[in-house]
């Protein structure tokens, strides 16, 4: 579908169909984090318990634990074109409804009950709908541009993904709040959605791969069949299941990072939380500055080193941000009440780790996105990123439940270098795995070379 020939972001960004879906992706992920954030204040203002909090998460969480592998299986099947305005269409909905339940709230015409259950119920659709959203629109990059331009084709869409859940929880939200309340916040979020349901109508139309439908009673079986079948690929093709993997540490991480940021800032350095838009944009900056390097150089580095690099590079950043927050520990006072002093070197290496931690995140992310996209072809690629979505959240719920509540009682910096040391020894461990990978690679390209140049010599 691509007609120019240049490799690189000139390709993808003059390539107008994936213009369209990058930008649909843009607004459709910051308003699905910036309503999430706004659901999060509701329930605060209405119950003031983190109790509460983490049942809108596990509702935000579980639609992919139930729903993934069926989305994987309806997105070979379906028109990706149609599954992506149906899913944006049907996120209108849910946001004005929303929209519509914090008005009546503001109102007090609803009771605090009917207001909890109603808004479980719409955190829980509006996930639901992104787990179509989703895989159907990672399946639909390769259709749009060539296998040798995906790696800055994800670049990109790694930058926006990941920064639209920063731009989305941290820095929109909060300044809607502020500036327009939070019904007129909902409602702007209704308003990148409607955006985004026109931006991929202008792709053009997919044919699946998988085309025959159900029938009788054997459906079941057959859609069960199917979903093991995706599975079972992505297991057995070893780096692909690898870098599952990897994208479900980065998603675990950046949701625990939009968690923690309001706390950080509030509890560790004595800022008011709003004011973690200011200690922790260098991340953005990050993934911006790892994008554009990796889309230009990244080919000239092994797709796993890179993400074993990324691995280490995030704990190193994690290790600094809790040691520079780490006075709060001693002096039992959040660092900047009791040493205004501090403020200006202990903001600058707060800001240096984050930037380290954005740059880190993405040098994981868009390799390990690009293998999952290389090496699954088009007929099962909807149910591996089904398998993708499905891991990232089961792997996520658990650490959403209880950083929180770990973080109240040992500290945000403590828990913050718990998880750095568990993310270096998982760095290791990959860098093992890629190091005996790539030299397995090197063999093999070795071998065909020298059998294709001497025909007569054995395998």
């Amino acid at each position: 579908m691509e007609s120019l020939n240049p490799i690189g972001y000139t390709a993808v960004l003059r390539n107008r169909n994936f213009l369209a879906l990058w930008m649909a992706q843009v607004l459709s992920n910051t308003a699905l984090n910036g309503a999430f954030f706004l659901q999060l204040v509701l329930i605060e203002q209405v119950t003031g318990s983190s109790a509460h909090l983490g049942a809108v998460i596990v509702s935000f969480s579980l639609p992919a634990v139930l729903l993934s592998a069926l989305a994987g299986l309806v997105v070979d099947r379906v028109s990706k074109k149609t599954i992506l305005i149906a899913s944006n269409g049907l996120r209108i909905a849910t946001g004005a409804a929303l929209a519509f339940l914090a008005a009546s709230l503001s109102s007090n015409k609803l009771s605090e009950a009917f207001f909890l259950a109603t808004i479980y119920v719409l955190v829980f659709l509006t996930s639901a709908i992104g787990q179509f959203f989703a895989p159907a629109e990672g399946a639909t990059i390769p259709l749009l541009v060539r296998s040798d331009n995906l790696l800055p084709a994800n670049s990109l869409f790694t930058l926006t993904f990941i920064a639209s859940q920063i731009l989305g929880m941290v820095i929109l939200a909060p300044l809607a709040i502020k500036v327009i309340g939070i019904v007129g916040a909902l409602w702007m979020a209704a308003l990148f959605y409607t955006g985004a349901t026109i931006l991929v109508a202008l792709i053009p139309r997919d044919h699946p791969a998988r085309v025959e439908g159900f029938d009788g009673v054997s459906a079941v079986r057959r859609a069960w069949n199917e979903i093991r079948e995706g599975w079972h690929f992505a297991i057995m093709h070893r780096s692909i299941f690898v870098a599952l993997l990897q994208l479900a540490l980065v998603s675990a991480l950046t949701m625990m990072m939009g968690m923690l940021a309001p706390g950080y800032a509030a509890r560790v350095l004595g800022l008011s939380a709003e004011d973690a838009i200011y200690v922790f944009w260098p991340a953005g900056l990050g993934m911006l500055i790892a994008s554009l390097l990796i889309g230009r150089f990244g080919h000239r580095i092994p797709r796993e080193i890179l993400a074993s690099i990324g691995m280490g590079g995030v704990a190193l950043g994690l290790s600094g941000m809790a040691w520079a927050g780490s006075g709060s520990l001693f002096f039992g006072k959040p660092l900047f009440v009791g040493y205004p002093e501090l403020r200006l070197t202990t903001s600058a290496l707060v800001m240096f780790f984050s930037l380290l931690v954005g740059v880190s995140m993405a040098t994981i992310n868009i390799p390990a996105q690009t293998v999952v996209q290389e090496r699954s072809n088009d007929a099962v690629r909807g149910r591996v990123f089904a398998v993708q979505f499905t891991l990232s959240n089961a792997l996520g719920i658990p650490p959403m439940l209880f950083v929180g509540n770990l973080a109240d009682i040992f500290g945000i910096p403590t828990i913050t270098f718990g998880v750095a040391i568990l993310i270096a020894c998982l760095a290791v461990a990959n860098l093992v795995w890629a190091v005996e990978q790539t030299r397995r690679a090197r063999w093999r390209h070795a071998h065909a070379s020298l059998h294709a140049s001497d025909p007569g010599s054995k395998p």
